[in-house]
């Protein structure tokens, strides 16, 4: 939420007023109530929402793997979060995963095996709703050009366990190279952040109108690089978390009128309460938090139209051979084997993946307190009725990860990188 020494800029204000005209009065009263909170599961992990231990969970309307909770608990504390089961996210870009239930008979029209690309993909939420919809067999690669921001996308990535999937750290020119790869293509591009600036002081304290027009730039750039990737008859996604025209229906308008992309009505029920585009006769969607309970969004989505040509089926090891060639990938799956002096040994992100094989190794049980040990990187000490050799520990039955257990104590093969620092009550 805003500090109380963070106050709206009024030249913010000022356009909101322009742009809302009569709601103007609702969006600021909106706008000084807390953000709301929000989780998602995870549908290939999860069976009952009532496992994750949170009471009076109330359901998002147009997401049925998303819940509101009445407060913010502590969520590093809750081991299943680390294991993938869950994934707190805004409940507004939880309209994703109904964005890939209406779209995807028209993926399959264009390829048997689906091919998805998140362009700008950190951290992850997104991503994780478009997986959470799409059919075992499709491919995705998500794609982040920021570094520590591609990092942070592979743990959360290799956490929720989709193992068809490649994570890249490239610029949207080199893995738009690609050309004609992909039947989708998700841009949730870089924006001004006027719609974060309830719950981020940082939003708040960077906007401007040069900016606005810095990401208009940079949106189109993308969005033409994201039309070079789209095969004839693909479908891309456009958002921003930002409220105003220039990012959002003037985007759609080049999108429409430049790019000459068919925008496609989504036609989602009136009881929702998502907000239409402003200005525009193209169909947009907008949440904004006088009128849903989250926070600020801008979506629409676009066909690319078929061309006359004929293109060639790309084989799959012909793909991922190209993604190489182009892109400069982090990881390809998820890891199997890490390399330890000259031994190969089983990776602990292995036991994540939403295919891994539970017979391969014994499991043990931990209670939340070793969980939390565990997460923190410290090693267990598990029962005699354990055998020596590596074990998968699980909390509530969910993996978290591996240990070798040599008897007097089970060394943590948790990634370092991952472990939590704090000390958890």
């Amino acid at each position: 939420m805003i500090s109380d020494e963070v106050k709206l800029p009024e030249e913010f204000l000022k356009q909101m007023k322009q742009l809302l005209v009569k709601d103007y009065d609702k969006f600021c009263q909106a706008m000084n109530g807390a953000p709301e909170t929000s989780i998602k599961i995870n549908r290939r992990k999860c069976n009952d929402v009532k496992e994750l231990g949170y009471e009076n969970l109330q359901p998002v309307k147009w997401c049925s793997s998303g819940f509101y909770l009445q407060e913010r608990p502590l969520f590093t504390a809750n081991p299943l979060l680390h294991a993938g089961v869950f994934y707190v996210q805004d409940a507004s870009s939880m309209i994703y995963e109904e964005v890939i239930h209406k779209i995807m008979p028209t993926l399959l029209d264009t390829s048997s095996r689906p091919r998805i690309l998140d362009l700008c993909a950190a951290p992850g939420g997104k991503t994780t709703s478009i997986i959470n919809s799409l059919p075992d067999d499709s491919f995705v690669v998500a794609n982040e050009y920021v570094p520590q921001r591609a990092s942070i996308l592979r743990e959360n990535l290799i956490k929720w366990g989709y193992p068809n999937i490649a994570i890249t750290n490239s610029p949207t020119k080199d893995i738009c190279a690609l050309e004609e790869m992909f039947d989708l293509i998700a841009v949730d591009a870089p924006c001004s952040g006027e719609g974060m600036m309830r719950k981020d002081d940082t939003a708040v304290n960077q906007w401007g109108y040069g900016l606005q027009t810095q990401c208009t730039t940079l949106q189109k750039e993308i969005l033409k690089d994201a039309y070079m990737a789209l095969k004839p008859g693909g479908v891309l996604i456009y958002s921003t978390c930002t409220f105003n025209r220039k990012e959002n229906e003037e985007n759609a308008e080049f999108i429409t009128n430049e790019l000459q992309m068919v925008p496609l009505d989504l036609d989602f029920p009136e009881q929702w309460g998502i907000g239409k585009g402003i200005d525009t006769e193209i169909p947009c969607y907008r949440f904004m938090p006088h009128i849903t309970r989250g926070e600020g969004l801008f979506l629409a989505v676009f066909r690319k139209e078929d061309s006359c040509s004929q293109i060639s089926p790309v084989s799959d090891e012909a793909f991922v051979k190209n993604l190489k060639a182009k892109t400069k990938i982090i990881s390809i799956g998820i890891p199997q084997t890490i390399e330890k002096g000259k031994l190969s040994i089983p990776a602990s992100e292995s036991v994540l993946s939403t295919d891994f094989n539970p017979d391969l190794f014994p499991t043990a049980d931990l209670s939340l307190e070793e969980s939390r040990a565990y997460l923190r990187h410290e090693a267990l000490r598990l029962s005699e009725i354990h055998p020596k050799g590596f074990v998968v520990v699980k909390y509530k039955g969910h993996p978290l990860g591996l240990v070798k257990n040599i008897g007097s104590r089970a060394n943590n093969l948790y990634p370092s990188n991952w472990k939590i620092r704090m000390q958890l009550q």
